[in-house]
């Protein structure tokens, strides 16, 4: 059920995309304006216009009058994360000059809730989480409006690509290690190493993106 803290449309399409990023929806289902209005407690025009949000941001797909939860390939991936491979260097560039020391401070914070979840056992899904807060709060750091605008489209997608097709796996072998190469550029405020470290940060997941996904189809044939 949904209150009246801020425009109900707002907060249907925050909750759906909640849903969608947690997979309470499985790729490809249809969703109707009936079922999501009845699941969230409000009228289908708040939905309709969660709707429309999230087909603008790729997560819902429209054919003809049905809505489908998006499903996406491999190749899907491959795209989003050449975006990130051109994009968030730049982000994190623009975080090493204009990052404020709260900022600097929050994304240590971040880096240290990391490294403390990996050395007690934290799921999957909670390393996730933690890993989608470093980025993006790298991305605000920047302090770029149309680049937060638009990395927020790309971000969110990638983190919804990656749990379709790997489930909540996530790297755990040297990702720490550079990410904390990436917060020394940034507090250094060294533009050009934050660039690279994070251009290296990303080429070096999607490498291993790709042979976990590879390996897992070949599994399945």
């Amino acid at each position: 059920m949904l209150v009246k803290s801020e425009p109900f449309h707002i907060q249907a399409y925050k909750q759906i995309q909640k849903n969608l990023l947690e997979n309470v929806y499985s790729p490809g289902e249809n969703l109707t304006e009936t079922s999501l209005a009845t699941q969230l407690g409000v009228s289908r025009g708040p939905v309709r216009e969660a709707i429309r949000l999230l087909i603008h941001e790729g997560l819902l797909v429209q054919k003809g009058v049905h809505i489908y939860v998006y499903d996406p390939t491999f190749e899907d991936a491959e795209d989003v994360y050449l975006c990130r491979e051109k994009m968030e260097p730049f982000g994190a560039g623009l975080a090493a000059l204009n990052s404020t020391d709260s900022g600097k401070k929050e994304l240590v914070e971040i880096l240290d809730n990391t490294e403390l979840a990996l050395k007690n056992g934290a799921s999957n899904s909670e390393i996730a989480k933690l890993n989608s807060a470093f980025h993006k709060h790298i991305v605000l750091s920047s302090n770029n409006k149309q680049l937060i605008q638009i990395m927020q489209l790309i971000l969110g997608k990638s983190s919804y690509t990656r749990n379709v097709l790997l489930g909540d796996y996530t790297r755990k072998d040297a990702f720490t290690k550079e990410h904390a190469d990436i917060v020394d550029a940034i507090i250094k405020g060294d533009q050009e190493q934050a660039e690279k470290t994070m251009k290296l940060h990303i080429e070096r997941d999607f490498l291993k993106w790709k042979e976990i996904f590879t390996e897992r189809k070949a599994n399945k044939n």
